[in-house]
């Protein structure tokens, strides 16, 4: 009988332990399984975005992604080329035009306003086709162009993607400039070295930031805009953020490089005065053009001489 039972216990224990060396064997497999995960993870490219003590904006993980170039057109002046890529999980579109008969000419990056596309911004292409100049111009995120996401305009899903560590529309915007910055860059027959930033309305406002942020570009030009002038009340959080978006707070980052303003006396949205107190806050050098007129964030030919003058002066040509 006492045999029986030691036979018993020695199988028992002989299973015993092939389960436990099963379960480390199933353990280690599973634990490797994660670690080739998280590698997988650790090693994709993501883009984040930190602010400094002062408010400045500033992004990691910047990396140009694959850029899908499509021919659209081609005439005596000029070709047409659509241009898109991946910014923070969106879709971007931009238009390039390219001038004929003109060697790596600077280039433009033009923002329209927030209710208006690329295809509808393509008299200041033109404009600055006939100046001698290339253009990239970008649709805002959800302005109803082909590029998607939530409007820049909503500054309350903004301000709540910021307090959940999110990608807010107006940061992701100004990383659209960014990238549409680093892919001209790449290109053999355009000055990398003379790139200037334009923006319309809302987009005059990404275009300050953008250039306070990107030392590369020659200068910021703004039409029609000025500051979201938006009251924090009394909470701090609230005001971190507006600092953020605010133009002004990227003026100081501007200089040696210029800022150029286009403003009509009677503008029905932005108010003169309200584009001149950002105007006030720049340093030098700096430009201030205004003109008689009701005329907003669009092309006119009211200003275009002025325009040329000044592209000319910071592109050397």
């Amino acid at each position: 009988m006492a045999k029986q039972t030691k036979g018993t216990n020695t199988r028992n224990g002989k299973n015993r332990a092939l389960l436990i060396g099963f379960c480390i064997v199933i353990f280690l497999i599973m634990a490797g399984i994660f670690s080739s995960f998280s590698k997988v993870n650790d090693n994709t490219d993501t883009v984040s975005w930190s602010l400094d003590e002062s408010g400045l904006l500033s992004f990691s993980g910047r990396t140009l992604p694959a850029v899908k170039v499509s021919p659209l057109e081609e005439t005596v002046n000029y070709t047409l080329e659509k241009i898109s890529y991946l910014s923070d999980d969106t879709m971007v579109y931009g238009l390039l035009r390219l001038p004929k008969e003109v060697q790596t000419p600077p280039v433009v990056i033009v923002l329209p306003a927030a209710t208006v596309t690329k295809e509808g911004d393509s008299a200041m292409a033109d404009a600055l086709c006939s100046f001698g100049y290339a253009s990239l111009t970008l649709d805002e995120r959800g302005n109803g162009g082909e590029t998607q996401g939530v409007s820049p305009m909503d500054l309350q899903t903004g301000y709540t993607a910021y307090r959940n560590r999110e990608m807010p529309a107006q940061y992701a915007q100004i990383y659209d400039v960014l990238l549409a910055y680093d892919y001209l860059q790449t290109r053999k027959d355009l000055d990398g070295d003379a790139i200037a930033v334009l923006g319309e309305s809302m987009g005059g406002r990404f275009a300050v930031i953008a250039a306070g942020i990107e030392p590369g570009f020659k200068g910021a030009f703004v039409v029609s805009s000025g500051p979201y002038g938006v009251d924090a009340g009394n909470n701090p959080d609230v005001q971190r953020f507006v600092t953020s978006i605010e133009p002004a707070t990227y003026l100081p980052e501007l200089p040696p490089r210029s800022l150029v303003m286009f403003h009509f006396t009677d503008d029905p949205i932005i108010p003169l005065a309200d584009g001149k107190a950002l105007y006030d806050k720049a340093g030098q050098p700096k430009s201030w053009h205004q003109y008689n007129g009701t005329v907003h964030g669009v092309y006119s030919e009211t200003y275009a001489e002025d325009l040329h003058s000044d592209l000319k002066e910071i592109f050397g040509r």
